[in-house]
């Protein structure tokens, strides 16, 4: 195990970067999770168009999903993806990130195309929020 000697003297373990493998575990197993999530509560949908709420659904599975991510990271620094693959978030310093750190980073999974989009070495949701994915 590497240790690393903070500013005030305390031993704490060395960050190291989690490997693509694990990010691409991570999304498969987040996206069958928010995936199913999704089914299953549209099972009640019904209810909706019976209330004549038609597009009720759409912010329903978008709310779904901002809530499983930034509820999980920001309380817990993990999904459930990264809990089986041992990782978490943590801000570029290697803290806990903030509020608004865990914001801008579930914000960032709604633009098109964010999966894919890998800049500088980073995936966008972290180079925006400027977080990491760090094995735990």
């Amino acid at each position: 195990m590497d240790t690393q000697i903070s500013n005030n003297g305390a031993t704490t373990k060395a960050l190291v970067e989690a490997e693509g493998v694990k990010r691409f575990l991570n999304f498969l197993i987040d996206a069958v999770i928010v995936i199913s999530l999704i089914i299953i509560f549209n099972k009640f949908y019904f209810i909706l168009s019976i209330l004549h709420i038609h597009d009720a659904r759409n912010l329903f599975d978008l709310a779904l999903i901002f809530a499983y991510f930034y509820g999980l990271e920001s309380s817990l620094g993990q999904t459930v993806g990264k809990m089986l693959t041992k990782t978490k978030v943590v801000s570029d310093n290697g803290e806990k990130p903030t509020t608004q750190q865990m914001l801008v980073r579930t914000i960032s999974r709604f633009i098109p195309l964010e999966p894919v989009l890998y800049i500088g070495g980073n995936w966008l949701h972290d180079s925006l929020s400027r977080t990491r994915v760090v094995n735990d």
